[in-house]
């Protein structure tokens, strides 16, 4: 007759703590798609990319998908949108006379690195189509793509001799349609 050795019971719970452990981590971040790409103050590299006919001093930006992949298994990208915080040269938001118009604010716009002036404008309308003009002192804002010449909508917000800049760069939509 042969005699069966029954598995030791502490080694079987140590090899599950360590699976646990390396799942934990796995699911934790450890193991990223995409790193999330910090905001830039390269006024330049943003003229590269929109025209901007106005003076501005500085600038923050960035452009980020919705949804935002983060570090999860990657899906399609609904919006490319571009956000950036211009501090202007001298006050020419004011000579925008068109009023703002509904705008779809994605769910990412409130920016962690905005003021809490504007980060508190696009958190509070995240996920929505709304117009700002009575809650801000917003405008209407288009310009180009400088590579394709494509136009491209959006809006733009006055506070405390700074400019919000929201743009929608890219929809899927427009993408299929090319």
């Amino acid at each position: 007759m042969e005699v069966r050795k029954q598995p030791d019971r502490d080694s079987e719970l140590s090899q599950m703590r360590r699976i646990l452990v390396a799942a934990t981590i796995f699911l934790s971040g450890g193991c990223s798609f995409e790193d999330p790409k910090p905001q830039s103050e390269d006024i330049a590299a943003l003229r590269e990319i929109i025209n901007i006919d106005f003076p501005v001093k500085s600038a923050r930006w960035e452009i980020f998908g919705t949804p935002e992949n983060t570090g999860w298994v990657p899906g399609p990208t609904d919006f490319y949108t571009l956000i950036a915080e211009l501090k202007p040269e001298h006050d020419w938001f004011h000579a925008i006379r068109e009023p703002m118009d509904e705008t779809f604010i994605v769910p990412e716009a409130a920016r962690p690195w905005l003021t809490k002036y504007f980060r508190d404008l696009m958190d509070k309308n995240k996920h929505s189509t709304t117009d700002l003009y009575g809650q801000a002192d917003c405008r209407k804002f288009a310009t180009t793509v400088r590579t394709s010449g494509r136009l491209v909508r959006g809006f733009m917000c006055d506070h405390s001799q700074e400019i919000l800049l929201y743009l929608r760069v890219s929809s899927s939509s427009e993408t299929e349609a090319q």
